[in-house]
C-alpha cells in the first residue's frame, strides 16, 4: 500500500521511553551522540524509518524530553504530520507531557497516537487510570480522541497494536503542500570529506531534485543541490513530507546553520516583523501584556522578539488576538506558518500563533482595510486577502508578488485579481494590479512632490525620475514608477523631457532661461573656434547664470551640437570636425604628427590643442606614441 509522504514525531516527558520505543519499532537507535548514550537522555533530534503493516513508510523524528531541550523539541515537531505522544504508564502525565502537548496543539498537528510505555511496570487498573488522565488532557486539543495503546519496549507487548494504530491514523492524515515552492527548514548541518556541506530536515513543501538551484534564508547565499537523499537512500527527487538530506554545492559550512531555510531562489520574504493570530495558553496566570519580550520559535529557528497586540493592551489567559511580532533577528516566514512563543526568562511555552502577513508596515493601530486583510487571512479567504493585501501595501503588484506575499500558489490568486475591479499597469510583459485608491494616491504624490521641488528650486527645469521616485515612495520598482509617470503625463500632471520630470504648470521661467542660453551659446562657440571660454566666461558673455549655462551645455552635448572635452572645455561640434579632418589629412601624408604641428595646421594654441588631441586619442582617431601621434584605428 502506498500513501502520502508523512513524518511521525515523538513527544513527551524525559525518561518516558521515547527513544527506546523508536528503537523497538524501527530497529534504529535514534540517539546518535556519545553523550546521549552515556547519560541515557536524548539531547539532539534523532531520526529513523518506520515500516508499517500496510507497507507505508514513515520518517520518524525523535525529540528530547528534557525541559532544557524544548528548543530542539520544537525544531523537530514543526515538521511532523502525526505525533506519537509518549506517556510512561508507571509515571503518568508529567510537566513536559503538558508542555509538549501544548506545543503540538499550537502547531496544529492534527493527528496523533498515544503510547503508554513501560506497561510491564504497572498493573492494568493503574494503566486504565493513566489512560483516563491522558484522555482528559487531550480534550479540546488538536489530537483530541487519539487512540491510546499500552506498550512495553522491553517485552514487545502492545507493539503490533501500536503499529496498527499509527497505520490507521496515518491513512487519515493529509500530506504536506506539494503545490507550493520547495522549502526545507534545516535541523542539522555537517560536512562530508570529498562531498562538502550536507543539510538535513523535513521537506515542508514542494519538491527538490538534483542540480536544483537553491537559496539559503535569511542570508541570501545561493547554491546548487549536488545530490538528494531520502530516508538515507540516494534519490533523484524528494517530495514534501519526507526526511531529506541535501548535499549542497557552492555553500560553505560556515554559510549555513540550523534554523536556516533552504528554498527555491526568490520564493520567500525575509522580514524583521510579521502580523499573526496569537493564542495565549489558558494555563497561564497573568495577562499577556503588549510589548512583552519573548522567544519566537519558527521552523527550526529561535529568535528573540516582542509581541505588540493590535488595539488592545493585553490578552487574558486562554485569549486570542491579532498582533505584530517584532523580531531582533530576521526570519523568512510564509502565510499560514505556525510558530511557538516562550517566555523570555525563565523559559516556558506560553502560546503560539499563525503567520498572517509576512511583511506588514510597522503599526499596531489598524486601518479598516488592514483589519479586513487580517480577518480574511484568518478565515483563509484568499480572494479577499489578495485584494486586501493590495490595499494594505498601497503599491502596484503582480499576481506572482501577491501570491509570494500570501505564501500560496499563483494560479488561484491570478484568477481572483483578473476578475477584481482593479487598475492595471503594463510593465514589459508583466501586469501590475493596484487599487484605484492607491493609484490615485501615487499620482497625487507625483504631482505634490513635483510642485514642492519646483517651489524649492525655482531655477531648475526638472528632477531626475529616480530622485522623484524616492520622494514619492522608494518602495516602487523603477520600471513600475516609469509606468506611473507615463500615466501621469497623460493626465497632465507631469511632463518628461531630456531625462527629467517637471510639472507642466511649473518651471516655465527656468525653461525659458535655459532655452535662451542654448540659443546664445551655439553661435558664441562657433565664433570662438578652437579657443572657447570656460563655463564662467561663457556665462558672462551671454549674461546668464553659470548654472543655467552648464545645464544648457549638457543638453547641447547630448544632442551632438557641442563636444565636451573637460568640465570647462566645450567646443562647437563643427569646429572639432574641421580640426579632425586637418589632423587626419596630415597623418595620412606624413605618418605622424607632433602637438606643435597640430597647433599650426589648426591655428590653435597648446592650451587647447593638447586636450583636443587627447580627446582624439580616446576616440581612436589618433594613437599616441611618446611625443608624437599616428593614425588610430578610426582615423
Amino acid at each position: 500500500m502506498t500513501g502520502p509522504s508523512l513524518v511521525l514525531g515523538t513527544a513527551g516527558h524525559i525518561d518516558h521511553g521515547k527513544s527506546s520505543l523508536v528503537r523497538a519499532l524501527t530497529g534504529t537507535d535514534p540517539d546518535r551522540l556519545a553523550e546521549e548514550k552515556e547519560r541515557g537522555i536524548t539531547i539532539e533530534l534523532g531520526f529513523a524509518q518506520l515500516e508499517l503493516p500496510s507497507g507505508r513508510t514513515m520518517g520518524v523524528v525523535d525529540v528530547p524530553g528534557h525541559e532544557k531541550f524544548v528548543r530542539q523539541m520544537v525544531a523537530g515537531a514543526t515538521g511532523i504530520d502525526v505525533v506519537l505522544l509518549v506517556v510512561a504508564a508507571d509515571d503518568g502525565v508529567m510537566p513536559q507531557t503538558r508542555e509538549h502537548l501544548a506545543i503540538i496543539d499550537l502547531l496544529g498537528i492534527p493527528k496523533g497516537v498515544v503510547a503508554l510505555t513501560k506497561a510491564d511496570l504497572a498493573d492494568p487498573d493503574w494503566i486504565e487510570l493513566v489512560a483516563e488522565d491522558v484522555r482528559a488532557l487531550l480534550r479540546d486539543t488538536s489530537i483530541d480522541g487519539a487512540p491510546i495503546v499500552p506498550v512495553s519496549s522491553k517485552t514487545g507487548a502492545g507493539l503490533p497494536e501500536l503499529l496498527t494504530a499509527i497505520d490507521s491514523v496515518a491513512d487519515e492524515a493529509v500530506s504536506r503542500q506539494a503545490s507550493l515552492t520547495m522549502r526545507l527548514p534545516v535541523d542539522r548541518v555537517f560536512t562530508i570529506a570529498g562531498a562538502g556541506t550536507v543539510v538535513t530536515g523535513t521537506l515542508w513543501s514542494g519538491s527538490v531534485e538534483r542540480d536544483a538551484q537553491v537559496e539559503i534564508y535569511p542570508s541570501g547565499v545561493r547554491g546548487r543541490v549536488r545530490s538528494v537523499q531520502m530516508h538515507g537512500a540516494q534519490a533523484e527527487k524528494a517530495v514534501a513530507g519526507n526526511r531529506v538530506a541535501l548535499n549542497l554545492a557552492g555553500v560553505e559550512r560556515d554559510e549555513i546553520d540550523r534554523g536556516d531555510i533552504v528554498a527555491e531562489p526568490g520564493s520567500l520574504t525575509v522580514t524583521d516583523r510579521f502580523d499573526a493570530h496569537i493564542t495565549y495558553l489558558a494555563s497561564e496566570e497573568k495577562p499577556f501584556e503588549s510589548g512583552t519580550r519573548v522567544h519566537v520559535h519558527h521552523g527550526t529557528r529561535e529568535v528573540l522578539g516582542r509581541v505588540l497586540f493590535m488595539d488592545v493592551p493585553s490578552l487574558p489567559p486562554g485569549g486570542k488576538g491579532v498582533a505584530q511580532v517584532r523580531l531582533e533577528e530576521p526570519l523568512a516566514p510564509r502565510y499560514g506558518d505556525r510558530f511557538i512563543i516562550r517566555s523570555y526568562s525563565p523559559m516556558w511555552t506560553i502560546g503560539g500563533g499563525v503567520v498572517l502577513d509576512a511583511l506588514p508596515p510597522r503599526r499596531t493601530t489598524l486601518k479598516p482595510y488592514e483589519r479586513e486583510l487580517l480577518e480574511a487571512l484568518i478565515a483563509h479567504d484568499l480572494s479577499s486577502a489578495a485584494i486586501g493585501l493590495l490595499s494594505s501595501r498601497a503599491l502596484p503588484m503582480t499576481s506572482a508578488q501577491v501570491a509570494l506575499a500570501l505564501g500560496v500558489p499563483r494560479a488561484g490568486v491570478a484568477d481572483d485579481l483578473n476578475k477584481a475591479a482593479l487598475e492595471r499597469l503594463k510593465v514589459g510583459n508583466d501586469t501590475y494590479f493596484v487599487t484605484e485608491e492607491a493609484q490615485c494616491h501615487l499620482l497625487s504624490g507625483i504631482e505634490r512632490e513635483l510642485l514642492a521641488f519646483h517651489a524649492a528650486n525655482p531655477n531648475a527645469t526638472g528632477i531626475a525620475a529616480l530622485a522623484l521616485r524616492d520622494r514619492v515612495d522608494r518602495r516602487l520598482d523603477p520600471k513600475v514608477f516609469d509606468a506611473l509617470l507615463a500615466l501621469a503625463t497623460t493626465r497632465a500632471i507631469a511632463a518628461l523631457a531630456d531625462g527629467q520630470v517637471r510639472h507642466p504648470k511649473a518651471a516655465s521661467t527656468a525653461l525659458a532661461e535655459e532655452e535662451a542660453a542654448r540659443v546664445a551659446l551655439v553661435p558664441l562657440l562657433q565664433s570662438q573656434g578652437l579657443a572657447p571660454g570656460t563655463v564662467a566666461e561663457l556665462a558672462a558673455a551671454v549674461g546668464i547664470d553659470a548654472g543655467v549655462v552648464r545645464k544648457a551645455l549638457t543638453k547641447l552635448v547630448a544632442e551632438g551640437t557641442v563636444v565636451r572635452i573637460g568640465p570647462e572645455l566645450h567646443f562647437d561640434a563643427g569646429v572639432v570636425a574641421t580640426a579632425r579632418e586637418r589632423i587626419v589629412g596630415y597623418l595620412k601624408e606624413h605618418g605622424e604628427i607632433l602637438a606643435r604641428d597640430a597647433r599650426d595646421i589648426t591655428g590653435s594654441s597648446r592650451k587647447y590643442i593638447v586636450p583636443l588631441l587627447e580627446y582624439f586619442d580616446s576616440q581612436g582617431i589618433t594613437k599616441r606614441d611618446g611625443d608624437s601621434r599616428t593614425l588610430g584605428r578610426l582615423g
